[in-house]
Formats: structure tokens, sequence, C-alpha cells
């Protein structure tokens, strides 16, 4: 039995945490800030923020957790060392009202991945950080988390009184999550032991031969994964012995429910999708009282609204920015019975998610393009934002250049926004090199999706630098029931990416419309979805002089590359067969069928995990001697997480762009051999065409 297994593998004794270097928690705690003349951003800067939460910073996202008094907030603090190549993590405990220094609990632990389940392949990691914040006790005197040592993650649980944090219980499989049970006595705890079994048993088929079939994920590995479905299960363990007690299965939200609360009085708002059955459609809020649904303008309350609150008989709610919408996120208030519709409270370019209400007050995570994380009050009388923990305050300052928030229109009437950050030391008339980053442009700006192109550290090299948003989906996208139906949408005629460079070009337009910077001097990055955006344009622009991908590529090869389950996805979307006849369909997107005459100079820079995907277009560009560089980072998945990675990413990047648009050669000693190459590769292109 599951219970037995689990009880068989807790420790019966635990010993508390051992302290973590003292440098660790130096490293955490952000010392008092020197008066000092203002200095431009370097590399080492951003890779050594100070972050909470994970990547996202949509308005759903989670990043720090609220005491049950409203007083504290709890978060898990991390820094990343690149000379060590290691994070430092804590535990830190806030105290709102600004009397108190923050606390660090515990210090110590090891990078936790997220994982997804993909195209009927489970556990896939991304890269990206899984850190849920702590769980306050019922009492508000304990924090229960997960922490990583050793490869297996843990659940841990640290109190308010100074006692060392210690292990709770040691269950044979990674805690995934954990809260705590209504009466504070047991914690529940998330695990896959489904997944530990079907690993178990993908060992033993090992011994003689592994079957070749839908289980591979070929792009990362060379062995099968177990079959899905793979049940989540929740296991109680005693909150002070660690003990496990009852297995059961977690709660799983309604279908296409994103909040709903009730007033004092019975007024429910609540918002959910439009039809169910339709994941990609619009999502209104809806308030109803005494049976009867009040109006409320659809341009206010009709898609976007990602999260409410009740202040007594006033409702609050919070309007995402999107690309129809300039970005803009509003903070709406109604009184109910009073007034007619919603009145914006505060309207703004910045970034504000994880909002919980304590007392009249919203605390929230926020960003702005210059800002990186931090933790605000939110007044929803008044609109107002007052700073309560700024982990990095020596960021401010710093010297960075000026930032704007711009609207535009494709010819076909496709809406979408950029922020155009200007060199610090930027004067009127001057023109500067241009790098177009990808694909959201939401909160700090720090180095476009993927965090790879870091914007602020071009801009004071002295680039100009639009952070681009995609548009929306495009109009047919809410009528799909499911991700095969919006791909064929998508897919046909290539029509998604064709609509993408569009308003991308768009962009590029109106900025240089604007005078400021240099249109034979235009570079292009992505990472992603970007990386297929900056695929479909440089074949089909010769606008942009060089660019840089972290992501490579979609070419026919893919089709059997990462296994047979995401090929048979693939036809689903509707992408033809592997096999010869498909030169026109796979003409517009495949950089191998352009690599005889390729001109752009192209930097990949890819995951060990995800490089195979790009062989094809690797093999044509280096039997074409066209100007492409490929490099591979080792232990990385989608997106890079190891610090020492990031900062050569972020330094070959710079000295990338420096080389090809500024004709500027790095004195860096380490930089020299690709200096060499890159030399050679514009002696080829500066030479005649034979004949």
């Amino acid at each position: 039995m599951l219970v037995a297994g689990i009880a068989a593998a807790l420790a019966a004794a635990i010993p508390a945490a051992q302290a973590a270097p003292r440098s660790c928690a130096a490293e955490l705690l952000a010392s008092p800030v020197p008066p000092s003349a203002p200095r431009l951003i370097t590399a080492r800067d951003l890779v050594g923020l100070r972050d909470f939460g994970g990547m996202d910073n949509s308005v759903g996202a989670q990043a720090f957790s609220l005491s049950p008094d409203g007083r504290s907030a709890a978060l898990i603090l991390r820094r990343g060392d690149p000379d060590a190549d290691l994070y430092c993590f804590g535990i830190m405990v806030v105290a709102l009202n600004g009397r108190k220094p923050p606390r660090l609990l515990d210090v110590g632990g090891e990078y936790i991945q997220s994982t997804s389940d993909i195209r009927g392949i489970p556990a896939i990691p991304s890269g990206a950080t899984r850190s849920p914040p702590p769980a306050w006790s019922p009492d508000g005197r304990v924090l229960a988390y997960l922490r990583r040592d050793r490869g297996v993650t843990r659940v841990w649980r640290v109190g308010l009184d100074g006692r060392p944090a210690r292990q709770i219980g040691a269950l044979g499989t990674d805690a995934l999550a954990v809260r705590w049970s209504a009466d504070g006595q047991e914690l529940l705890v998330t695990v896959r032991p489904s997944l530990d079994a079907g690993r178990a048993a993908i060992d033993r088929e090992g011994k003689s031969g592994y079957h070749f079939d839908e289980r591979f994920w070929a792009l990362s590995e060379e062995r099968p994964r177990p079959r899905l479905p793979l049940p989540l299960s929740q296991v109680t363990i005693d909150a002070l012995t660690g003990r496990a007690g009852r297995v059961g299965a977690p709660p799983v939200p309604g279908p296409g429910i994103i909040a709903s609360a009730v007033s004092p009085s019975g007024t429910r708002a609540s918002i959910a999708l439009a039809d169910a059955s339709l994941p990609f459609g619009p999502a209104p809020l809806r308030v109803e009282r005494g049976g009867k649904q009040l109006i409320c303008p659809a341009g206010i309350c009709g898609d976007h609204v990602g999260a409410l609150w009740w202040l007594d008989d006033t409702l609050l709610f919070l309007r995402a920015g999107a690309a129809d919408n300039g970005g803009r996120l509003s903070l709406y208030r109604w009184r109910i019975g009073v007034d007619a519709e919603p009145r914006e409270v505060l309207g703004t370019d910045d970034a504000l998610f994880d909002c919980q209400r304590a007392g009249v007050r919203l605390i929230c995570a926020h960003e702005g393009a210059t800002q990186p994380r931090e933790i605000v009050a939110l007044d929803p009388a008044s609109g107002r934002l007052t700073r309560l923990f700024d982990p990095n305050p020596a960021f401010g300052t710093l010297r960075l250049g000026k930032v704007e928030r711009f609207t535009w229109r494709t010819p076909d009437g496709v809406a979408t926004y950029g922020d155009l950050v200007l060199p610090p030391d930027h004067q009127p008339g001057q023109r500067h090199p241009l790098i177009v980053t990808q694909y959201i442009s939401r909160g700090f700006l720090r180095g476009g999706t993927g965090d790879e192109y870091p914007i602020h550290l071009l801009a004071a090299r002295g680039y100009a630098v639009l952070s681009f948003q995609r548009p929306a989906l495009l109009p047919g996208a809410a009528q799909a029931h499911d991700l095969n139906a919006l791909q064929r949408i998508n897919i046909a005629g290539w029509a998604e990416r064709r609509v993408i460079v569009a308003a991308l070009e768009a962009g590029v337009d109106s900025v240089i419309a604007r005078g400021m910077v240099d249109p034979a001097r235009v570079g292009l990055t992505g990472m992603s979805d970007g990386a297929t955006t900056t695929q479909f344009a440089l074949n089909h622009s010769e606008r942009f002089r060089a660019a840089a991908i972290s992501s490579c590529c979609d070419e026919p090869s893919g089709l059997f590359v990462v296994g047979p389950a995401y090929g048979e996805a693939t036809l689903a979307w509707g992408y033809p067969p592997p096999g010869p006849g498909h030169a026109a369909f796979w003409a517009p997107m495949s950089m191998t069928a352009h690599a005889a005459s390729w001109r752009t100079p192209l930097l990949i820079q890819v995951p060990d995990m995800e490089y195979r995907f790009g062989l094809e277009a690797y093999a044509a560009f280096r039997r074409a001697g066209a100007p492409v560089d490929v490099y591979v980072f080792p232990d990385e998945h989608h997106l890079k997480w190891h610090p020492a990675h990031r900062l050569a990413v972020y330094e070959r990047s710079l000295a990338w762009f420096d080389f090809w648009l500024r004709d500027r050669r790095s004195e860096d000693p380490a930089r020299q051999v690709d200096l060499a190459r890159w030399t050679a590769m514009k002696a080829r292109l500066d030479r005649p065409p034979a004949g």
C-alpha cells in the first residue's frame, strides 16, 4: 500500500538543518546603500539580482504568502552566483509595517526546476524555477515550504521563534507542494509516486532494450518516460512528528474557473470562461446580486480580468495588460448598489501580481520597467502604491536609459505595443543601432522572454532596444476547442507567424520614424516563440543586420527528432508527414531551405537538452559556409538556469552585436577565439560572389 510505503520511508528522527555558510546569508540580505555617483549597469548586476517567485509576472502568478493576520509576508529569496554557478536560497519574512528589518529564517537548498507533462510525455523539466511561497500555519507561527538537498525535494518547517529550521517527514519521493490542514495539525503534501514506479519499470525494461515508441522524448534523452496517466497523490503528515497518515487525491480546480468570491451581503463575483469547452475564448467577470446579473461594460469586464476581492460590498478587480490594450493594467473599484459601473482607480504600464487583501489594502508583487521585483501596498481608494520591501535597493542607484511605452497597428489593423529603451546618455539627434527583444514586454525589462538579451545592459552599451510584445492570438483562436485546433489555425499558411512578423516590422518602422535609430543597423533576438518569429522574419526580410536566438529550429526534421508523440501532434496541427514532396509547405519557415543564400549573421546559443532540434539547420548552414555560430550549454533545458551560463550568454550576445552592428571587437582575452571565427565569417560575406 502507498501509505505503508511512505511510512516505511519516513525517518524516525530528523535532525535540524545545518547552518548555511555565513556568506550566503550575507548575499541575500541587502546592505545599506552608501552614497555614490551613479554608474552604468553591468552583466553581473543582472545575474546577481535577488529574486522571489517564478519568472511569470502575470496577474495570477504566485510570489509570496501573506500571514493570517495580514502583518507579514513570507517568500523564498534567491540570488545567483555566476562564479560558483550556484544559487543562495533563503526563507524570508517581511514585516509589512516597516518597523522591523526582514528576517532570514532558513538559508540553504538547491534549485528546484518546474516540470510539465508535454504531449503525453510526463515530467519534462523546463529550466524555470518552481518556487511556491512558504505556507503559513493557521496560527501564523510556523512556515512550511519545499527545499531541495542532494537532489531530493522535501518538506521543511521553521517557526518565527528563532529555532533552527528542520526537515519534516522523509517521503520516499519528491514533494511537489505543501499546505496546512485547517486545524494546523497536519501538512497536506502533494506527491507523484506513480512517476517513481514508472521510472523503476523503465529501468527494468532497459536490461532487455527499450521499445522505441511514443514514450520517447528523444529531443533530450535516450530513454523512454513512463506512460500517462500518472496521477498525483496527497499525503497527510503530522506537522510535528512527520508521521505519515492518509493518502488521497489533491483538490482539483473547477474547469475554466479563474476566481470567485462572495461579499458579506451575498453578492457573487466570478471570473470564468464564457464557454468551458473553448479554452482560448474570453473569460468575463460576472457579478450576481439577488439572483440577477449586474451589467458591466464589455470593455471593462468582458475579458482580461485576472483577480478580484471584496471589501464589504465594494468589489475590487484587476484587468490585466494585453497586446490589444497597450499593456495597460487597471485596478477597478465597484461599490455595488451605489456605482452604476466600475471605476478605474489605477492605470499603469507596470506589472502588479499575486495581490492579496490585508485589511483595506492589497499587498502585491510589483515590477516596473526599471524596477526589479518588490512588494508594495496598494490603496484601493486612491490607487497609490507604497513600497514595503525592495530586495535590490542598490539597483536604484544605477544609471539607466529612458523607457517609453508606445502602441501601433499593422496595415491590417493588428494592435500591439512595445517598450523603447534609449541609452542613458542619449542626446537629441543621435541615431543608435537598434536591438529588438521578444516576446512578452511586461514589468521589469530584464532580458526578454527567457532572460538572455539584457535590455538595460544593451542600452548602456549604446543601443536603442525595442522590447516587443507579440500580438494577441488570431481571431479564430477563440473558437478552438483544444491545442490541436488552435495550432491548425496558426499553421495554415503560417498565418500566426505572418501576423507576428508584420507587427514586429511595424514596430521597428515606428521606432525608425522617430529618428532615434539607424535603420541600417537593426538586430533581432528571440527564444522559444520569439526564436520562431526570428526564424520566419530572417527568411522574409533583409532589414536585420544580425540576429541571435536561444532555441532552434522549426524544420522538417523536427517531426521525428523530438519523438513519436511530438511527431503525431504536429500531424494533428497540420504539418505534413516526414518525407519528400512538401517543399512548398516548408519554404516560408525552413532556414535549411535558405541556407545556400543565407547572409544574416546568426548567433545560436542553445541548451544541450534541445540542441538536436536544430541539427538539420546547423548542418545546412555549415555546408553552405553561412555566417552562423552555434554554442551548446550543458545541463540546460528550455530555459537556461545556471548563473554562469546566463552571464556567458549575456556577454557573448553583447560581443556579437558589437562586432556586427558597431564594428567593435572585445578586448577580453576569453573572447578572441570567438572573434577570430566571426572575422573569418565577415571576410566570406565581404568576398564578391564568384563569376
